[in-house]
């Protein structure tokens, strides 16, 4: 294929409705959308995707009851530490970075991202940047926060240096599942130029034909950068 997008990112949209369509609980709609994630990165490296980012957990969600944040938390620990998905991605010798404000994660939390992230940083298959804990807004306040402390003259080009994704190119697509058309919060920083794709496929039946689709999609589009 063409013209493949060097950055996706992924807003991972419709998983409870999935999972009530599906005579499923609220979580393991969540637990089947973590699996389409691991096989998604798959599918993108495969393709010639270089990064892949995926809205998982925004700043927003924490206001859920406080029930669902439990669960939805406790499942994410379960899902990295022990699904197979996981071992089946870092065996791909994908590259993990978290983004967010991960200290409002649990420790146990924080101890398993981390070490992943330690664990790849020399691979140099697919970068895959997790968003948890993350709003675009929250982190533009916490790089001009670091910037102020630091001194360092606001710019364009020092703004994105200070963001949670330096080193990072901003994203080519965003694909949004579940027929929503908004942004979220994600990414609005790196998203300037972005193209956007929006699909009514609820996120845990998204696949690779799907992923085809976008970036077929994707490829007659032309970029001009605002020129």
């Amino acid at each position: 294929m063409a013209n493949i997008p060097q950055h996706i990112a992924f807003i991972m949209d419709g998983n409870s409705t999935w999972a009530k369509r599906n005579n499923k609980s609220v979580m393991d709609g969540y637990l089947a959308g973590m699996r389409t994630m691991a096989q998604t990165i798959l599918d993108a490296k495969e393709l010639g995707v270089r990064y892949a980012t995926f809205y998982a957990f925004s700043t927003e969600n924490w206001k859920r009851p406080q029930m669902w944040v439990s669960d939805f938390m406790s499942l994410a620990m379960r899902f990295f530490r022990n699904d197979p998905s996981v071992t089946t991605v870092l065996n791909a010798g994908a590259k993990l970075k978290v983004i967010g404000d991960i200290t409002k994660l649990s420790q146990e939390l924080q101890d398993i991202l981390n070490k992943y992230m330690k664990e790849t940083a020399s691979n140099t298959g697919i970068t895959v940047q997790i968003a948890i804990s993350y709003g675009a807004r929250d982190e533009i306040v916490r790089a001009m926060k670091r910037m102020s402390e630091q001194n360092i003259e606001f710019s364009v080009d020092n703004i994105s240096q200070n963001l949670d994704t330096a080193g990072i190119p901003d994203p080519d697509l965003i694909i949004r599942t579940s027929s929503k058309q908004r942004l979220s919060n994600f990414l609005l920083w790196q998203a300037s130029y972005s193209e956007l794709y929006f699909s009514d496929i609820l996120w845990p039946d998204f696949n690779k034909s799907e992923l085809e689709k976008a970036l077929d999609e994707y490829s007659r589009r032309e970029r001009t950068y605002g020129k």
